[in-house]
């Protein structure tokens, strides 16, 4: 088993990457390749690990269609092309998304029975974790893509969530089958007249509630629903924190509130899987946020381990429908 790493990637590159590399280290998960630019080589290979020179980086601000162009030789493109000829497993990234969609679409390609891929990502709920997808691959799909989405989610959460006959849920804007538009009503007697868990339409306000364990939606409204999410937990979180301080300050007060506090830190933790997993495409392609930790990079690492342990892939495309 061996996973691509992309030095590269980060918003802070290479410095959360190396700080990875060093923890796992520590505490080994798989052979790992890691690719970037010469002047990493040596602390790459001092902490143990292969390496691959990449001449070019793709920049967070560039444009994906001119970067799968023009930068086949960065650190992304090898790992691509690696994955796309065999040579690892999976690829691991926190490198531009648009430019990682980019070069896994044109580069892999989709799963023959496949319209569409769908970006999935695990969504932190009041009973563990849920999956949603799509959250910015596709802003245009089909009914039968919400059906394949249902399908991919369910086979992810089964795998990486242990969850037998995973609930399936369109994101909507009413529970009433009759909600949405044309597309999302079809989608919904396709899953209903399915052999997957479907449960219906759920609201914007179940999300985190925990009644589904596989969230469908357009790209655009996942990918809306994830940036805000992500604003609203940093912020509600600096606010407990502020007072959180202040009642610690009292007597006794960090021993009463610290607790509970730590653990509804865990349980609202993105960093638990450390990324989303591109579904649908020729390959495991786990993405990461631009500012993830190194913790958040080495579980993205384990993540991709267990999707090519369990042939995440092969699964699919059994299952896909035309």
């Amino acid at each position: 088993m061996k996973i691509g790493f992309d030095l590269m990637g980060s918003d802070t590159a290479p410095e959360n990457e190396l700080k990875t590399l060093a923890l796992l280290k520590e505490e080994p998960i798989c052979d790992l390749l890691v690719i970037g630019r010469a002047d990493y080589e040596h602390e790459v290979i001092d902490l143990g690990f292969d390496f691959r020179l990449a001449d070019e980086v793709v920049g967070m601000h560039e444009i994906p269609a001119v970067a799968v162009r023009q930068k086949k030789n960065s650190s992304l493109g090898i790992l691509i092309q690696l994955l796309k000829n065999k040579k690892i497993n999976a690829i691991v990234s926190a490198g531009n998304t648009g430019a990682i969609l980019g070069f896994s679409m044109i580069e892999l390609g989709k799963i023959e029975a496949l319209s569409k891929a769908g970006l999935a990502i695990t969504v932190p709920t009041a009973s563990g974790y849920s999956v949603m997808i799509d959250v910015g691959a596709n802003i245009h799909p089909r009914a039968v893509d919400y059906f394949n989405y249902g399908l991919m989610g369910s086979i992810f959460a089964e795998i990486v969530f242990r969850k037998s006959n995973p609930r399936v849920a369109i994101l909507n804007i009413g529970s009433e089958s009759v909600k949405g538009d044309e597309i999302r009503q079809k989608a919904y007697q396709n899953l209903k007249e399915s052999n997957l868990n479907f449960i219906g339409n759920i609201e914007g306000n179940d999300i985190m509630k925990g009644f589904a364990d596989v969230i469908v939606c357009d790209g655009f409204t996942g990918n809306v629903i994830l940036k805000f999410s992500e604003g609203m937990i940093d912020t509600l979180w600096k606010m407990l924190t502020e007072t959180v301080d202040a009642v610690a300050r009292r007597r006794f007060g960090q021993y009463l509130v610290r607790p509970a506090v730590e653990d509804l830190k865990a349980k609202f933790n993105y960093e638990e899987y450390g990324g989303g997993i591109l579904l649908g495409v020729e390959g495991i392609v786990i993405v990461c946020h631009g500012n993830s930790s190194p913790q958040a990079l080495k579980n993205a690492i384990k993540l991709a381990k267990s999707c090519a342990e369990f042939n995440i892939v092969d699964e699919i495309r059994k299952k896909v429908r035309t």
